[in-house]
C-alpha cells in the first residue's frame, strides 16, 4: 500500500514550470498612415522575468514626437511587483531638462476625457526616471484602457512646452496580454490585463542556471594562419562546410586587407578554436567559431550563429546579431566551461531606430546565467 501510494504522489507531483524565453513585438502595425513598424516589444527571460518597452509615435508632419521609452518589469510569481522606467531624450540640439517634468495621463475611451497629472519625476543624468509605487499604479490602470494618451510634460519655462508620448494604437495590449501569459497569470488576480478569480497557481521565479567559467590555455593572441600558411588550404576546407551550414558563405573580398585569415587559440591539451570571417557586410564582418581536435583534423562543433564581435582570447566570445551602426540589436555571450562554448546570456537593447543612439535599454535579457568566474590556473 505505502508503496502504491508514493507511486501515485510522484506521478502527481506537477512538473517545474519551464520558462524558455520570449522575444515579442507583434510585427508591423496598420494605421491610417499604412502599415508602421512596431512601438512596443516584449522580452522574457529563462528566470519568468518579463520587460515591456513602449515607445514615441512615429514624427509626422503637424508635429514632433521627442524619444522616449516607457519600460515596465515584473518578475515571476502571484506576488510580484511591476517597477516602472522611463528615459527621455531632449530635442537636437538642446540640453538635457533638470527641471520639472511631470507625468499626465488621459483615458480618450471616456466621454469627455481630461488630462490628470499625477506628479514629478526626476531623471538621471541618462534621462532615465524610476516611477514611484503610486505613478505605477496609475499607469498599469491606465494601461488597461484601450486609447491610453501618457505625456511626460517639461516645464522648460517657454511658450512651447515639450512633451513626450509613448505611442499605443492598442499594441500595449496585446503586450501585456503576453506577459501574463507567459508568467502563468492570465485569468488570476495578479495578470495585469483583465485579472480573474483563477486560483491556478502562479509560477515562481525559475533559477538560473550555474556555469563554471574555465581559464583557457596559453595567452590570448592566438596563432594566425594566413593562406599562405601550409596549414591554411586544409584547415579552410575543413571549415567551409560548417559556414554554410550557418549561412554565412565564404567570400574572398576583404576591405581590411586580412584576406580569409584563421586564427587558432588554443583552449586545453585536446581543443582548439578556430576563428575566421566567412562574410562581410557593409560595415562588419561575420566570424565562424568552431571548436577543432587538438591535432586540426575533426570539427567537434561549432558556435551560435554568424557572430560580428569576436573572442577574446579568455574564453568569452561576444555574439552581435542585428546590429545597426549605432550598436542597437542582440548580444550573445558565450562562456568556455573546459569542455564546451556554452550559451550564458543573451539580451536585446528593445526597439532600434526610435531615436536612442544604441537602443534606449542597455540590456532586455532573454536568457541569463549565474557565472562563477574561472581561476587563474592554465587548461589542460
Amino acid at each position: 500500500m505505502k508503496k502504491t501510494l508514493l507511486s501515485f504522489m510522484l506521478a502527481a507531483a506537477p512538473a517545474a514550470y519551464a520558462f524558455d524565453g520570449l522575444t515579442y513585438d507583434g510585427g508591423p502595425i496598420e494605421t491610417g498612415a499604412g502599415m508602421q513598424p512596431p512601438h512596443w516589444i516584449l522580452v522574457c527571460d529563462n528566470t519568468g522575468t518579463c520587460r515591456a518597452a513602449g515607445y514615441q509615435h512615429n514624427n509626422t508632419e503637424h508635429q514632433t514626437f521627442l524619444p522616449v521609452s516607457l519600460l515596465l518589469i515584473r518578475q515571476a510569481g502571484a506576488d510580484a511587483k511591476v517597477e516602472a522606467q522611463v528615459r527621455l531624450l531632449p530635442a537636437a540640439g538642446q540640453e538635457r531638462n533638470t527641471g520639472g517634468i511631470t507625468l499626465q495621463l488621459t483615458d480618450w475611451s471616456q466621454k469627455n476625457a481630461k488630462p490628470v497629472d499625477y506628479g514629478p519625476v526626476q531623471t538621471d543624468d541618462e534621462g532615465i526616471a524610476t516611477l514611484s509605487d503610486s505613478q505605477t499604479a496609475a499607469l498599469l490602470a491606465h494601461l488597461r484602457t484601450p486609447e491610453p494618451s501618457i505625456k511626460f510634460i517639461a516645464d522648460d519655462g517657454s511658450d512651447n512646452v515639450p512633451y513626450w508620448t509613448p505611442y499605443s494604437n492598442r499594441e500595449h495590449l496585446a503586450i501585456l496580454a503576453k506577459m501574463d501569459e507567459y508568467q502563468g497569470r492570465s485569468g488570476t488576480p495578479s495578470a495585469l490585463l483583465n485579472p480573474g478569480t483563477s486560483d491556478k497557481a502562479v509560477p515562481p521565479p525559475a533559477p538560473a542556471p550555474e556555469i563554471s567559467a574555465a581559464a583557457v590555455k596559453g595567452d590570448n593572441s592566438g596563432d594566425t594562419i594566413t593562406p599562405e600558411n601550409k596549414k591554411y588550404a586544409a584547415l579552410l576546407k575543413l571549415l567551409q562546410p560548417y559556414g554554410q551550414e550557418k549561412n554565412c558563405a565564404f567570400s574572398s573580398s576583404a576591405p581590411d586587407k586580412r584576406g580569409q585569415n584563421i586564427t587558432l587559440y588554443p583552449l586545453n591539451d585536446k581543443q582548439t578554436l578556430a576563428e575566421t570571417i566567412c562574410q562581410y557586410g557593409e560595415e562588419k564582418g561575420f566570424y565562424l567559431f568552431a571548436i577543432l581536435s587538438a591535432d586540426l583534423k575533426k570539427v567537434e562543433k561549432t558556435v551560435g550563429g554568424p557572430i560580428s564581435t569576436g573572442y577574446n582570447g579568455y574564453g568569452e566570445i561576444l555574439g552581435a546579431r542585428q546590429l545597426d551602426d549605432k550598436g542597437c540589436g542582440i548580444n550573445d555571450l558565450y562562456l568556455w566551461n573546459g569542455t564546451d562554448f556554452v550559451l550564458a546570456s543573451k539580451n536585446s537593447n528593445g526597439l532600434c531606430g526610435k531615436g536612442f543612439p544604441g537602443g534606449a535599454w542597455n540590456s532586455l535579457p532573454n536568457y541569463t546565467s549565474n557565472i562563477r568566474e574561472a581561476d587563474e590556473k592554465a587548461a589542460h
